[in-house]
């Protein structure tokens, strides 16, 4: 769930804050009958979005896209389309555009198009991934519907949740900033320092000589040795793209909480003063929920991220006795309902673990290999009263641990004897080949 709630809001944090200026700036500059032509783009958008998503998961589709226009190809030409679009609207607004409530025009029509156009080209470039997640998630071989994808929809749809909140309360807040022009500013900022990453990240392509990139200037290293480092810096770096536009963004917000701090229009009785302290509550409640969006996705992006990738330290294996070809292990050392680790080194050097715990409300015990057939050799540890796998976060069942299926342990054979669990060693040999690599 972690996972795809931070990693939803990385893709589309800049994306999001972008298309919100745009129809804020276009708002405030060509009224809301301007707003016809973002919509007609952002609408053109999804359905491109949706296409190329239903494209990419039917495989004759697949193959047949890929034929006509590769996944390189369509990132190349929509940041080529992005870069266009955005300095030829800002042009536009500029020349055509230089108050509130601007008469359209001829002028004002083109600068209304080519923003339909760039919203159209900053949906496509990112919602593909985006709508693909629900089809995607590794569900470890449980399948569509069960608790694995389930609890991985819920960080998805939570964190596009959160983003549409975002975008509504910075859109209400550029309206009622009463300086036009610093949500120009910033979305003109905003927009370059997203050319800058889209076109940076592109260049990765040119310099891998990708054929049927139609560039006519050949990629040569002593030429061009500053591409290396540029690309690599933004295809590594989106929290730090993504923090910069987030946080020149909640400028707004901040600037809005501050101009209505006291109340400076002018009244003529105390029942316009207390109506002009409402408004300014409201206007500062809005600032507020708009900067805490904003921290709710540095968390998100900083700490969740962090304990979601965190690295997980399997606990060391415990003690046994080995006798006439057999492992003992004390019963009195795993009565305890924790999670025992075992380990044995075979005689080509592979070190053989197994787990041990006793089951709940129960005197069975679930023991398997500390691998699993979906998820390898990673191992499971304990978090709390729950067995965990550490490679796909997924939590046992206990009860179920000894059972085949899932990202449930391999089993692995034993007898209890005289109040000892006992292992054939030539059983525990034989799980060598689960940790080979």
């Amino acid at each position: 769930m972690l996972k795809y709630l931070y990693s939803t809001t990385e893709s589309l944090l800049i994306t999001v804050t972008l298309i919100t200026l745009i129809y804020a700036a276009i708002r405030r500059t060509y009224g809301s009958q301007a707003l016809r032509y973002l919509w007609a783009g952002l609408s053109l958008g999804l359905l491109i979005s949706g296409w190329l998503t239903a494209m990419r998961h039917v495989v004759a589709w697949n193959k047949q896209l890929n034929s006509w226009l590769n996944v390189n190809q369509q990132t190349i030409y929509l940041t080529v389309l992005i870069v266009l679009s955005s300095v030829v609207m800002l042009i536009l607004l500029a020349i055509f555009g230089r108050k509130d409530q601007s008469p359209m025009g001829a002028g004002g029509i083109a600068a209304c198009c080519f923003a339909g156009l760039l919203v159209c080209s900053l949906a496509v470039y990112e919602l593909p991934g985006i709508m693909s997640g629900p089809f995607d998630f590794d569900t470890m071989g449980k399948g569509t519907l069960s608790q694995e994808w389930f609890l991985r929809f819920g960080g998805w749809a939570l964190a596009l949740i959160l983003l549409a909140l975002y975008s509504r309360y910075i859109y209400r807040a550029c309206l009622a900033l009463s300086h036009r022009s610093m949500v120009l500013v910033l979305l003109t900022v905003c927009l370059l320092i997203n050319d800058f990453r889209t076109t940076a990240i592109i260049l990765r392509y040119w310099a891998s000589n990708i054929k049927r990139i139609p560039w006519p200037i050949r990629y040569n290293r002593q030429q061009f040795p500053w591409v290396s480092g540029v690309t690599t810096f933004a295809s590594t770096n989106i929290f730090l793209f993504s923090a910069l536009i987030a946080g020149l963004t909640a400028l707004i917000p901040i600037r809005l909480f501050v101009d209505h701090i006291h109340v400076t229009q002018p009244y003529d009785n105390k029942a316009q003063l207390r109506r002009h302290r409402f408004n300014n509550r409201k206007l500062r409640r809005l600032a507020v929920k708009s900067v805490a969006c904003i921290a709710v996705f540095m968390v998100s992006m900083t700490a969740v991220k962090a304990y979601a990738t965190r690295k997980i330290e399997l606990s060391p294996p415990e003690s046994y006795s080995v006798t006439e070809g057999s492992i003992v292990i004390d019963l009195n050392n795993v009565n305890d309902g924790h999670l025992h680790r075992f380990e044995y080194t075979t005689q080509n050097k592979i070190a053989v673990r197994w787990i041990v715990v006793k089951k709940p409300n129960s005197g069975a015990y679930g023991v398997g290999l500390d691998a699993c057939d979906v998820c390898g050799n990673a191992g499971y540890y304990e978090r709390g009263s729950q067995v965990v796998c550490k490679r796909c976060d997924v939590v046992m069942n206990i009860n179920t641990i000894g059972f085949k299926g899932g990202c449930n342990p391999i089993p692995l054979a034993y007898t209890i004897e005289n109040g000892k669990m006992i292992f054939r060693l030539e059983d525990i040999i034989a799980g060598e080949t689960e940790f080979r690599f």
